[in-house]
């Protein structure tokens, strides 16, 4: 089986921001809400749905707000340890399916680190609940990780999950569901979920 790289410590190997950050202003910012089907066709930026345009539109945005590069991962969890590994091709071992999706970016704010889950999910359909189902996998691998860990570095570490689009607004109530469950009254500050627009307000009050 492939050497696992397991994270006793997440590296900081990211450029860190500068001290004179400010956000980007909220309105600047569509609420997931109005992020229909064909708001989104109708943006510049938006080509045909194939090129991962929406998540370099998403990618852009973090790093105008952030001021740091929002940089790719290979980093995913093991859904029956919880633990965070680097892993380039899970497919390719025998137990492939015991593991999530990586992050789309991780980035370093001060001793804070960021990992981001970034998904842009519009109109109704089977496919667009498949991929918000895994999402709440992922989401519930985050919360057990944050939940195992016994290193006081755990504590700088948070999970942020972009979810634009207005089918990813309709069923948000299910991630505030499993967020606030008792079991992780300790670790729910370190979870993000929601729309970039309500990201922007979190993260200016993470910088207070």
């Amino acid at each position: 089986m492939q050497h696992l790289k397991r994270m006793s410590m997440i590296p900081t190997v990211f450029s860190q921001a500068s001290a004179s950050i400010t956000p980007i202003t909220p309105m600047t910012i569509v609420q997931g809400h109005q992020q229909t089907k064909d708001w989104r066709k109708a943006q510049d930026w938006y080509i045909d749905g194939k090129r991962n345009e929406c998540e370099l539109f998403q990618r852009k945005q973090l790093e105008t707000m952030l001021g740091v590069e929002c940089a790719k991962t290979n980093l995913r969890f093991n859904t029956e340890t919880y633990g965070l590994h680097t892993m380039t091709r899970p497919l390719d071992l025998e137990n492939g399916f015991e593991w999530t999706e990586d992050f789309d970016g991780l980035s370093i704010i001060g001793d804070k680190k960021l990992y981001f889950n970034l998904k842009f999910i519009c109109d109704a359909g089977g496919a667009q609940t498949r991929s918000l189902r895994e999402v709440y996998h992922f989401t519930k691998c985050q919360l057990e990780y944050l939940y195992n860990q016994e290193t006081t570095d755990s504590k700088n570490v948070y999970f942020i999950n972009i979810l634009d689009g207005n089918t990813a607004m309709k069923h948000l109530s299910k991630f505030q569901f499993l967020i606030n469950k008792e079991k992780y009254h300790s670790s729910r500050n370190n979870i993000f979920v929601g729309d970039m627009y309500t990201f922007n307000t979190w993260y200016a009050s993470l910088l207070q």
